[in-house]
């Protein structure tokens, strides 16, 4: 497919589907420790593994084999024949090791409680929204199968220090190019439905300069939309699903007793650090690319924190980082359309155009002014409730 403008080109095809590793834990789990006999065999800890339904099964002692004591004569022994034995009672045998106790937000059985099903919830939501995302009725289609996108690549990173890195990391290599691509598509459906509104509001003959642009950015939607249904319609596309799939009925957990709250509490931290920094550099007012990176830590914190499946203080601190996150989104939209509007006009040379865009402009500055009056409010209820979900 000729490349188009505003679509950016595919930079990789997926090779031949890879199952994802899975490493498995070879340990025995509080499950297993407590379960009850199976076949008369023993698996609690209290008994040597064996039968209980061999002969002699009843008795409470075993015949172990018993040193000679200190300056005694060693018993001369056949080659054939035992040594004498004593009765020892059953609580002196060992026991198979017993794991350390499980503490709330370990794995193995955390991690997979966690992101198994969130993961799995992730893939069924692309799978749900893919034929709309296709024929582009509803532009909620495209978004929410985005969503999913960075849901997964989100779960997968927040949990990579849990998980096998080289099978967490290609996974969420895959998912890029169309998370990408689904990417652009949505970028211009928000344009154009906000454009449609002002156009609406502004009377002709602005609203007729309006449409010429709306019809420019209409025209690479399709594009767009055409690149999707092609990286849809490649077999690669269902082998990932597959894959992650997968990877939801069991996740490639590699560090069994990683701490899922902690794991939430860094990520945090790392938005903690930006803002820090953000504000240290370039102090009231920082640049809008700068606040839209900040916008991404803060997707990062909340996608990590949703591996809990708390309530309280954890749905409290998530409430906030939504609403943090609404108000970068609204501030990042009003950025993106005032620049490609600007771009459009250049490309049009449409005097009517011009004049039309100009007052959207000026609409999209007050929502980015509006957007960072906002921002320091909703940065403040973020850390309050932040304090309250991450302290122990």
């Amino acid at each position: 497919m000729r490349d188009t403008p505003g679509v950016p080109p595919r930079t990789r095809q997926r090779a031949v589907p890879r199952p994802a590793p899975i490493v498995q834990q070879d340990m025995f789990t509080e499950a297993v420790l407590h379960e009850r006999p199976k076949n008369g065999v023993r698996t609690d800890g209290k008994g040597d593994g064996r039968s209980d339904a061999r002969p002699g099964a009843g008795k409470r002692s075993k015949k172990v084999a018993v040193a000679p004591a200190a300056g005694a004569q060693p018993v001369e022994q056949l080659p054939d024949q035992a040594a004498e034995v004593e009765d020892v009672p059953d609580h002196l045998t060992l026991a198979p090791p017993r794991p350390a106790p499980r503490r709330p937000g370990l794995i193995p059985t955390d991690i997979a409680d966690s992101i198994g099903p969130v993961l799995g919830k992730a893939v069924a939501d692309i799978r749900a929204h893919e034929d709309g995302s296709r024929r582009g009725g509803d532009i909620e289609d495209v978004h929410k199968m985005r969503v999913a996108t960075r849901r997964v690549r989100a779960y997968l990173k927040a949990a990579r220090p849990a998980l096998d890195r080289t099978a967490a990391d290609r996974l969420r290599g895959d998912v890029r190019g169309l998370a990408g691509t689904l990417g652009v598509i949505r970028d211009h459906d928000v344009m154009i439905d906000r454009l449609h509104t002002e156009a609406a509001q502004l009377g002709d003959p602005d609203t007729g300069g309006l449409e010429h642009l709306i019809s420019r950015l209409e025209t690479e939607r399709i594009a767009g939309r055409d690149r999707l249904v092609s990286e849809l319609d490649d077999p690669s596309y269902q082998a990932l699903l597959a894959e992650l799939e997968e990877a939801a009925a069991q996740p490639p957990v590699a560090d069994p007793w990683a701490d899922l709250h902690e794991l939430a509490a860094d990520e945090w931290r790392t938005l903690q650090k930006a803002h820090r920094k953000l504000h240290r550099t370039f102090g009231k007012n920082p640049p809008d690319d700068e606040l839209h990176e900040l916008r991404i830590f803060g997707k990062r914190a909340r996608y990590a924190a949703e591996l809990l499946h708390e309530k309280g203080d954890v749905g409290a601190f998530l409430e906030a980082l939504a609403g943090l996150q609404e108000v970068l989104g609204d501030h990042q939209d009003a950025c993106v359309l005032e620049d490609r509007l600007r771009e459009l006009v250049d490309e049009a040379r449409d005097p009517h155009a011009g004049i039309a865009a100009g007052r959207v402009i000026q609409g999209c500055r007050e929502r980015r002014v509006a957007a960072r009056g906002a921002y320091p409010d909703a940065w403040r209820k973020a850390e309050a409730a932040a304090r309250k979900a991450f302290q122990r």
